[in-house]
């Protein structure tokens, strides 16, 4: 690549962050961004909700990934309203984690750590705006009558695996998502979560919730992002069929030894991630 290509490249994507941080502080933007951690925070509390419902035998419990958690909740006597609420809520958390990784909301900065946070943010934001896709897929089946399709993550693994270095790549997937989640057990142990809240408006007992949440959260999702890392790395070398999500591995801490015990833990680590979301909603910092 030459110099001046260089420049031009360097040029468009410095236009493109400043759009982005134009885009990011405008008061539309930051509202529908708070509603998005609303909406996170919902889904994460059916989820979890499910799991426990599960564990203590009631009607009604299943172990569910997010499409199936809003499968869910369709059937149920307002769940399409919800699902239009929760469709606002994931476009506009799907739009700002896209923007705050362009415009470096965090200030991880542009050295490749930075890199990799921002393009992980940019990945967040892209399966929120799929998920209120599947959601919008799910009330027109509903509609009609029809069932819903879960065979997204089978496809993906399906077309990595059938193009050149496929398996490889997923491979680096599943390497990826274990890594990210021994990081997101550090940020809850740590507290290092926290950086990107307005902390001096929190106190007393809200405080002291946040750290529990964070704890428990994000070490739950830590364990559950190191055995979805398995999946992704046995998929590619093993397994092409397996499945690779957030049911799979609720389901293997079932059929574990201690597989209620686990699944208790692991739906209280969720719905206190969504917990937090609704403190997040609140406190965290958005541009």
């Amino acid at each position: 690549m030459d110099e001046k290509t260089k420049q031009a490249v360097a040029d468009a994507v410095g236009k493109t962050v400043d759009a982005a941080e134009d885009v990011v502080q405008r008061p539309g933007i930051q509202s529908l961004a708070r509603l998005g951690f609303y909406s996170k925070g919902f889904l994460f509390v059916v989820i979890g909700g499910l799991a426990l419902l599960l564990v203590f035998g009631i009607d009604g419990g299943q172990i569910a990934d997010p499409t199936g958690a809003l499968a869910t909740v369709a059937e149920t006597r307002y769940g399409r309203i919800f699902l239009i609420i929760f469709i606002v809520g994931a476009i506009g958390h799907g739009v700002w984690n896209t923007l705050r990784g362009a415009a470096d909301v965090d200030n991880v900065g542009n050295r490749w750590q930075g890199i990799i946070k921002r393009v992980v943010a940019v990945g967040v934001g892209i399966f929120y705006i799929g998920l209120a896709i599947s959601a919008l897929e799910i009330i027109i089946s509903a509609s009609r009558g029809l069932g819903n399709s879960g065979q997204i993550e089978e496809t993906f693994i399906a077309v990595l695996v059938a193009i050149p270095l496929g398996s490889v790549l997923l491979g680096l997937i599943g390497v990826g998502v274990m890594v990210a989640g021994a990081n997101e057990c550090y940020n809850g142990i740590s507290g290092k979560f926290r950086e990107n809240y307005k902390l001096w408006k929190i106190s007393g007992v809200h405080l002291f919730v946040i750290n529990v949440l964070g704890i428990l959260s994000f070490s739950a999702r830590a364990a559950l992002l190191g055995i979805m890392g398995y999946f992704f790395i046995s998929a590619a070398f093993y397994d092409p069929g397996g499945s690779v999500g957030l049911d799979a591995a609720l389901l293997v801490l079932l059929q574990s030894g201690y597989g209620r015990a686990l699944v208790f833990l692991a739906a209280i680590g969720l719905m206190g991630h969504g917990l937090l979301a609704f403190y997040e909603a609140r406190y965290r910092r958005i541009c």
